[in-house]
């Protein structure tokens, strides 16, 4: 029995953190609380319609941009004190294409400055980012023997990170798959489990972030490119509807992130909020797979995102030899 209940536990763990997404959203389940001394890889594809460049530091008053991107994060869990860590880093490639409208982003510039939708066709790296999370309330560090014997309560961590100018960028474009500039990264990740059921677990997850920018020193034009702090909100109550099956419904909000060249006229305000739902299945103990779609209300226009994901995730070498100890006993 207790080698089924590890089963189980090695099933639904594989989604607890690994999952990174994309525009500053992680995916359901990012923040349940895993083991330590969990490692995992994760291989994603992005599919994305907004009016927001991939570093979000382009926001169309009108136009779209679509991005395809392959995301593979890196993660790994451990103790710090007592308390879980989990330290997460994520390269990106992608391609961008779409049409701007950039006559509202060239308000007050130079008359030698073109006027007019400006077409985007690009491929490369974007920024990637690393975070590190802490647990603060009700995250202890467990192996994998205690983790599958303790009673989940309402969690509370603590999350910072940046994304670094990793991406490609051109000075004479205004869309880049980078932004040429850091972001950093303030969370506080909150998991409330909404039955006591490990087999049909059900959970909310609250993620409220800030995010803080510093100057880009070589936009297309003028010599100093700023933007205001951006504000996000995602939630997710998703259920298990059998072991190796569940489902969540997401929404995120975003507001703020308005970006201003020198002392020209501010650009437009991020004022995002987006829906959809996600389902996750478990092909093995190690591999699961999981897809979401979302629709974006965003200004006076409305965008898409479609995301699918495999994950592989290697439990420590003391935990492989217990389960595999178990087994044989079995």
């Amino acid at each position: 029995m207790r080698f089924k209940i590890l089963k189980l536990v090695v099933f639904t763990i594989v989604f607890s953190s690994i999952n990174k997404g994309f525009s500053q959203a992680e995916t359901p389940t990012t923040f349940f609380m895993p083991p330590k001394d969990l490692m995992a890889v994760n291989i994603q594809y992005l599919n994305l319609e907004s009016n927001l460049s991939p570093s979000q530091d382009v926001v169309l008053a009108s136009g779209t941009i679509n991005v395809d991107a392959f995301i593979v994060p890196f993660l790994y869990s451990f103790n710090i004190d007592g308390r879980i860590a989990q330290i997460l880093v994520t390269p990106t490639y992608g391609s961008m294409t779409g049409t701007a409208d950039i006559s509202r982003l060239s308000e007050g510039l130079p008359e030698d400055i073109p006027n007019e939708f400006e077409f985007i066709n690009k491929s490369g790296f974007m920024d990637s980012s690393v975070w590190l999370r802490v647990g603060l309330l009700n995250a202890p560090a467990l192996d994998l023997a205690d983790f599958s014997q303790y009673n989940a309560k309402f969690q509370m961590y603590a999350l910072v990170g940046f994304t670094a100018p990793t991406g490609e960028y051109n000075q004479g474009r205004r869309v880049n798959l980078g932004a040429n500039r850091w972001a950093f990264r303030l969370g506080l990740p909150m998991v409330l489990a909404l039955n006591e059921n490990k087999k049909a677990s059900a959970h909310w997850e609250i993620n409220p972030n800030l995010y803080l920018y510093t100057n880009n020193n070589k936009p297309f034009a003028g010599e100093t490119k700023r933007q205001t702090p951006l504000f996000v909100l995602n939630q997710h109550v998703s259920k298990y509807f059998m072991p190796k099956l569940w489902g969540s419904v997401d929404l995120g909000y975003q507001y703020g992130g308005v970006s201003q060249i020198d002392d020209l006229p501010k650009g437009e305000i991020i004022n995002q909020l987006a829906g959809g739902i996600s389902l996750g299945y478990s092909v093995t103990s190690a591999i699961k797979i999981q897809s979401s779609y979302g629709r974006i209300w965003f200004n006076e226009s409305n965008g898409h995102m479609f995301r699918f994901l495999a994950t592989m995730t290697i439990p420590s070498k003391s935990d492989r030899e217990m389960l595999a100890k178990m087994k044989q006993n079995k």
